[in-house]
């Protein structure tokens, strides 16, 4: 079984292009970029890593874990834990000038805040967008002052064995670093335990330690090729990393207008289009019934500019598009290959699942919320929701819940408030097996316990 040190992501082939990228042009530097001596020694590399430099961040978080003592135990046969706090760090890459940030899953799991700091040693807030833990990826968000430097996404489907690519992360807390190294393999395969394999992950040699999980991997063009996220811990110079073709993939579900609650546009965006007069995102699908379907967005059409602002590659047009607020008027300007025409549309609202409602109906819980406040001072995040009584003979009463446990999670997922507990309520079905974990503070002494929930 091969053992990795973070985890990996779920397998899915890369995506091909309809039409090739548009033809690579380096960013022009201002003179004096390099000096006359430095001139000569200056390589593709040297190059890459010159533009790419700024786009690359560190990112610090903070976490509260608990240690668990293994020689007590209480009526949960679990044993007593208490409460600390922690830092880690890992490394992103900036893929849209608004401040939006590419990095692992795993690197933001957990974090009760964020920080990233930059190559100039600016350090910025950062909250979570989305994440995907399942496929290691989310995306972070700061606000700059300024726009930001971003990675070039490229392609992954046709990289090549022994081509040269750069890493540039933050290795062991060292700060921004680079390596370099080649394409060691294609299609790797890698089983993390006996029911889960992963497949399709690049290796490398460059070399890849704690702390470049969520950085680039970039091709000598300066294009971001992948993102690297794990390393043998038992081999030297053995490192994977996600192919950008599947991170592309995933853009819509981490940079949708869903990712900011219950909103709907209605439209699924495939790749980017190629002569520079139809350049833009084509339109994959559009759904029924939807707020697109009703302003006559078709299939096919390729998107060119969203409420004025030109959207030449796909994180543009999901950025311009979650950046509008639901329920006001904005535009979109689409291409057929000859004839453009601007259309007018709203992002729509869905009514929110009653999360009090369904915990009740569901698994006979009495749910509160405990605060923001409340919910810092013990560790817990941005808020947490607490069981305010227990129904005495449903579902939570059988599993040994009470009155004043926190709700920490169900299943993978954290629940801070009641709208996030009414999503995932909102799937859950009668006869449905709920797991349901649960925090419970005696004192100093903090019990925690996973249970499952029969549904009803």
């Amino acid at each position: 079984m091969h053992q990795v040190l973070l985890p990996l992501l779920l397998a899915l082939a890369p995506l091909p292009y309809a039409e090739p990228l548009l033809p690579y042009s380096p960013v022009p530097y201002p003179p004096g970029a390099y000096t006359p001596a430095q001139r000569p020694r200056v390589t593709p590399i040297v190059e890459a890593v010159r533009e790419n430099r700024e786009a690359v961040v560190n990112v610090a978080a903070t976490r509260i874990v608990e240690v668990q003592d293994q020689g007590f135990f209480d009526f949960f046969d679990t044993p007593f834990s208490r409460r600390m706090k922690t830092n880690s760090v890992g490394s992103g890459a900036v893929i849209h000038a608004d401040g939006y940030i590419l990095t692992n899953a795993h690197v933001v799991a957990q974090a009760t805040s964020l920080r990233v700091i930059f190559a100039d040693k600016t350090v910025l807030p950062a909250r979570v967008i989305a994440a995907l833990p399942s496929e290691d990826l989310a995306i972070i968000r700061v606000h700059p002052s300024h726009p930001l430097r971003a990675v070039r996404l490229g392609r992954s489907d046709d990289l090549m064995v022994g081509e040269t690519v750069i890493a540039i992360g933050n290795p062991l807390g060292l700060g921004q670093t680079v390596t370099t190294g080649v394409v060691s393999a294609l299609g790797r395969e890698l089983q993390e335990n006996d029911a889960v394999t992963f497949h399709d992950i690049i290796q490398t040699d460059a070399a890849i330690n704690p702390g470049n999980s969520g950085g680039p991997l970039l091709d000598i063009l300066g294009h971001l090729v992948g993102v690297n996220t794990a390393i043998r811990t038992d081999a030297q110079n053995v490192g994977f990393a996600i192919p950008v073709d599947r991170v592309r993939r995933f853009l819509p579900a981490l940079l949708g207008v869903e990712t900011r609650g219950r909103f709907r546009l209605g439209i699924d965006l495939g790749g980017e289009s190629g002569p520079a007069l139809r350049r833009g995102i084509e339109i994959a699908r559009v759904e029924p019934g939807s707020p697109a379907m009703s302003a006559g967005l078709r299939p096919g059409e390729v998107v060119v500019s969203v409420a004025g602002r030109p959207t030449p590659s796909l994180v543009d047009a999901l950025v311009a598009v979650l950046e509008e607020p639901p329920g006001r008027l904005f535009s979109i300007t689409v291409s057929d290959g000859g004839a453009v025409r601007q259309v007018r549309l709203m992002i729509e609202a869905l009514p929110a699942p009653d999360g009090r409602e369904l915990a009740w109906a569901r698994l006979g819980l009495r749910i509160a919320p405990l605060g923001v406040r409340a919910a810092q001072s013990l560790g817990l995040g941005e808020g947490a929701l607490a069981i305010a009584a227990v129904e005495r003979r449903g579902p939570a009463a059988a599993a040994g819940l009470q009155s004043g446990d926190l709700v920490l999670q169900f299943g993978r997922y954290g629940v801070p408030n009641l709208a996030s507990l009414g999503r995932l309520l909102s799937v859950v079905k009668p006869g449905d097996d709920v797991p349901v974990t649960v925090v419970r503070v005696r004192g100093d002494v903090v019990y925690r316990l996973t249970v499952f929930l029969h549904a009803s």
